[in-house]
């Protein structure tokens, strides 16, 4: 017996492509509004933002996106929080879909400062909750954007009722080269000064990617996803630099050592059965630490027959996995 409800609501597999078209994308259409936010040092570096509201609000879900993703990711999870009445926004981070760049290259993602990400998401999250004053503020979060997110989440413990992290990067897996190493090398570009550079074996966005050594294993999500990069640049996003893995070990470390600690609010963590690009046993290590030295609760929920983007799956495990969603922000789902 289920401690949450399903979420029966989801688009089904078969009627994707059309109800995306017809229903979804003119909905948002209607909703949506547009921003850029100046960085709180420099003027010139914005991020850009998309805003959805409500009538009836029961709080606001800030989304925080993966590593080359872009909110043109996300409508249909958009969709999904909007019909349980709340509020989205999703910023763009920097070096992804519009928002600020480090490099002149489209394909390549450079991070020159692990906080970077972070504290420009926590720019944002002030703002949403100073216009929001009477309402939650949550945060759902993928992969990169879970380290973001649960970053941000202890440096400012008391911005998010409660964090929604799903196959967070806690840390990257770094393919045929063990994880030390592959920090070594990096760590050795960047003092060498080829931050900027592309990391070993990484190269520019090309188009020939393939939906069976994709993350997901939802055929028409996929393909809705691809069509969309392959026609505009800013979304073709693709490979990290010296400087990006530098800085994602940092994020990393910060989280495992400190972070973790100074977390006040729930936590909900989805983890993958298969997953390529995120380490499930620093997930582990991550939630253990939370659950028997940190100040709040991480509950980690395992998820049979999912690749890292879980939120890409089949119907039977969609209606799970939202309703789980559902179920903690509303204070349902047993803790």
């Amino acid at each position: 017996m289920h401690d949450f409800e399903k979420y029966t609501r989801i688009i089904r597999e078969e009627e994707f492509t059309k109800r995306m078209e017809e229903e979804v994308l003119p909905y948002l259409k209607t909703r949506e509004r547009e921003t850029w936010i100046p960085c709180i040092k420099d003027n010139k570096r914005r991020i850009h933002v998309k805003r959805y509201l409500v009538e009836k609000p029961r709080g606001v879900v800030i989304i925080c996106h993966g590593f080359s993703e872009s909110a043109q990711k996300y409508p249909e999870l958009i969709y999904y929080f909007l019909q349980e009445n709340y509020h989205v926004y999703i910023p763009e981070h920097c070096g992804h879909g519009l928002s600020y760049r480090l490099s002149e290259d489209p394909s390549l993602v450079h991070l020159d400062h692990w906080s970077r990400y972070s504290r420009d998401f926590l720019r944002i999250s002030r703002l949403v909750r100073k216009a929001h004053p009477g309402l939650p503020l949550y945060v759902f979060a993928h992969s990169m954007g879970g380290a973001v997110a649960a970053i941000a989440a202890a440096r400012d413990p008391y911005m998010y009722k409660k964090v929604i992290l799903s196959s967070p990067m806690i840390r990257p897996l770094t393919g045929n080269v063990p994880y030390p190493a592959a920090v070594r090398v990096a760590r050795a570009a960047c003092r060498a000064g080829r931050s900027m550079k592309y990391a070993a074996g990484q190269k520019p966005y090309d188009g020939k990617e393939k939906f069976e050594a994709s993350s997901g294993l939802s055929r028409p999500r996929f393909d809705r996803y691809k069509k969309i990069r392959m026609e505009n640049p800013a979304f073709q996003t693709w490979s990290p630099s010296y400087g990006w893995v530098y800085n994602a070990a940092k994020m990393n470390w910060y989280l495992q050592r400190w972070g973790y600690g100074e977390i006040q609010a729930p936590v909900l963590l989805f983890q993958a059965e298969t997953d390529h690009l995120v380490s499930n046993k620093a997930q582990d290590i991550f939630a253990e630490k939370i659950n028997h030295h940190g100040k709040t609760s991480c509950r980690l929920i395992h998820m049979p027959g999912t690749k890292h983007e879980i939120f890409n799956s089949p119907d039977e495990v969609l209606e799970d996995y939202w309703g789980r969603v559902f179920g903690f922000l509303k204070g349902s789902e047993k803790k």
